[in-house]
């Protein structure tokens, strides 16, 4: 297996001001195994149903959207069924739409989800744990031991309320992918690249540099203004695709991190070069994501339209 990841199935309802959905299908283990699993089927026909999710549904998820997932290549077999409702999220967007408004947050079964590895899960070249609970993220790191290496998202929330669990997790891992405003505020500090240095070197980590370092590869998403990944000695940058479709930043996060791991799962080691054409494959990806509601800006992602927009994406990076 490639790529496992571990995260939330949901249902949501989305408003913005261009439109608005109710109950559709969501969850940062959908948006990224959807996404994970185009690009492998992209890299090669023969790497199919290598991208295996893990996480919770409840006795309303319908069947019809569990064939959805499978048609898109996932492994769904570390998907459980609990007794009681999927989670639901309901939020909006309005302005430049770079932060959701949550309206509410029903857990349901996934408020007491322990996630169970299959046996054919637990060695994948890269495990994913998607923004969770940090208790949970480590259940997952120790049932899973990844030929390459471990990558985690987070969230303020766990920032805010778990800084030691959180910091815990952050030194198992050799990659986290957090947004810029959460690597300020675990950093304290305003400046990115300092604030993501102090974080691998584990200075601002729950018992300082003493108890280890962080993780080597940081990645900081930056929204409308692109990705900047820390690496080794190494600083990238890129910006984001620029689209004037913005529809739906929902998952937008999930998505790119699916087209991140898919296109590192395949790579023999990372180096500046692999890292950063691996980030050049998420920001395309991301911009599908928000161009249209839940994840059918993904779902029906057509190869030739990704191509041309990569081909895009290129052309501006290069000049």
């Amino acid at each position: 297996m490639k790529l496992l990841i571990v995260g939330s199935l949901a249902y949501d309802s989305i408003k913005t001001e261009q439109n608005s959905v109710e109950h559709t299908l969501g969850g940062s283990a959908i948006y990224a195994g959807i996404s994970a699993a185009k690009h492998l089927n992209n890299i090669s026909k023969d790497i199919i149903n290598n991208v295996g999710i893990v996480g919770v549904i409840g006795t309303d998820f319908l069947n019809s959207d569990l064939d959805r997932l499978t048609k898109q290549g996932l492994n769904i077999k570390g998907i459980e069924k609990g007794d009681g409702l999927t989670f639901r999220w309901s939020g909006s967007y309005s302005g430049d739409m770079s932060q959701a408004i949550t309206h509410s947050t029903d857990l349901n079964v996934f408020e007491t989800f322990l996630p169970k590895v299959p046996d054919d899960f637990k060695t994948p070249e890269i495990t994913f744990c998607a923004n969770m609970h940090p208790l949970i993220q480590s259940s997952v790191l120790d049932q899973s031991k990844p030929h390459k290496f471990s990558a985690v998202d987070s969230m303020n929330l766990w920032i805010n309320n778990t800084p030691n669990e959180l910091s815990m997790i952050l030194r198992r891992v050799e990659m986290a992918i957090l947004n810029s405003d959460e690597v300020k505020m675990l950093a304290d500090c305003e400046n990115l690249i300092e604030a993501g240095n102090l974080i691998r070197t584990g200075k601002v980590l729950s018992g300082g540099e003493d108890e280890g370092s962080g993780p080597n590869i940081l990645i900081i998403k930056k929204g409308g203004d692109g990705v900047l990944a820390l690496f080794n000695e190494s600083v990238i940058e890129l910006p984001a695709f620029p689209t004037s479709k913005i529809i739906d930043p929902t998952g937008c996060g999930d998505s790119f991190a699916g087209a991140l791991l898919a296109h590192l799962s395949v790579k023999s080691k990372i180096d500046e070069n692999i890292l950063t054409n691996a980030l050049i494959h998420a920001n395309v990806t991301a911009s599908f994501t928000i161009e249209e509601m839940g994840v059918i800006g993904i779902e029906n992602l057509g190869n030739n339209e990704y191509e041309n927009r990569l081909s895009a994406y290129l052309n501006i990076i290069e000049k």
